[in-house]
């Protein structure tokens, strides 16, 4: 069997609230998150915990490594980022696919 593509997700554990990182509570939607990953077949990835820079912060964040054959970790991700967005408090998403980072504005509705 060969996975052929490669999906890292990035999610931040701290959200910019009047130039200060304020901690997110991440457990409940992370758990969201890692069940409808499995709900779709998706039951074998990687959970690291990392140290990110951008700017002038430094901020941790959980990168979530998915191997798989089709595209279903990037529909998945994106449609549960922006449903938590409430939470996580992004201006942003992003994630990998391959050797390529997409960063995609967050759309207020």
């Amino acid at each position: 069997m060969i996975l052929e593509n490669r999906y890292v997700l990035h999610i931040p554990l701290v959200k910019l609230q009047d130039d200060e990182l304020i901690p997110i509570d991440i457990d409940e939607i992370l758990g969201d998150l890692k069940g409808r990953l499995n709900h779709e077949g998706l039951d074998s990835f990687y959970i690291t915990k990392v140290e990110s820079h951008y700017e002038k912060w430094g901020y941790d964040e959980i990168l979530i490594t998915v191997f798989t054959s089709g595209d279903l970790p990037e529909r998945i991700f994106r449609k549960w980022f922006i449903d938590n967005n409430d939470i996580l408090g992004q201006k942003e998403l992003a994630y990998e696919i391959a050797n390529e980072l997409i960063i995609e504005k967050i759309v207020s509705e």
